[in-house]
């Protein structure tokens, strides 16, 4: 079932659009600089709240269940891994592949989460078929759509972060599914 809490959590995965949109638009030394300071202030928002009996308090109070999960609580929040994993892209591929690695991230996952949450009937390790397929074709979409970027490796690419998404791996998905689908694509020739 779709909850308010995931709504909002899709709403501000949306507006992260602006990263790759950022990117396209400057070049790799903007986006690092613009990436590293937000990056810095979440792990430190993240570690505070392990290691701080206020800030874990104030994270208990006002952020548990408005918009952060209960499996966040043990671990770093959506938003450091998502962070951490767009500068790896950036970092560890060609222009075009990062950018497409990170549509997916956005895009692909909040498809999957929307649809497979709103109207998801079959389940597949915990997740549902339909929300997968939402992933797969939204990822598809990108990987055909943008530019330099070959339909074959992008194709496989899209079926290898739709795996990644489903499968119940402990990896957070923010962290794996752009670095996978980055991955795929640069060795199967872009």
């Amino acid at each position: 079932m779709l909850t308010g809490v995931e709504v909002k959590r899709k709403i501000v995965h949306l507006a992260t659009l602006i990263v790759p949109a950022g990117y396209a638009l400057t070049s790799e030394e903007t986006i690092i600089l613009f990436l590293v300071p937000f990056f810095l202030a979440l792990l430190s928002v993240d570690l505070l709240r392990h290691y701080h009996p206020g800030m874990a308090s104030l994270f208990r109070k006002y952020f548990f269940g408005r918009v952060l999960r209960e499996e966040e609580k043990p671990t770093f929040m959506g938003s450091t891994y998502f962070i951490f994993s767009t500068l790896l892209s950036i970092l560890l591929f060609p222009k075009a592949i990062a950018i497409a690695s990170i549509l997916i991230l956005i895009v692909s996952d909040t498809a999957a989460a929307l649809i497979g949450k709103g109207m998801g009937r079959v389940k597949i390790f915990g997740k549902t078929l339909e929300g997968s397929l939402a992933f797969l074709i939204t990822s598809l979409l990108i990987v055909w759509i943008y530019p330099q970027l070959g339909r074959f490796s992008g194709s496989l690419a899209a079926l290898g972060a739709t795996l990644i998404e489903i499968l119940p791996i402990k990896v957070n998905d923010n962290l794996s599914i752009p670095l996978v689908a980055g991955a795929i694509m640069f060795f199967a020739g872009g």
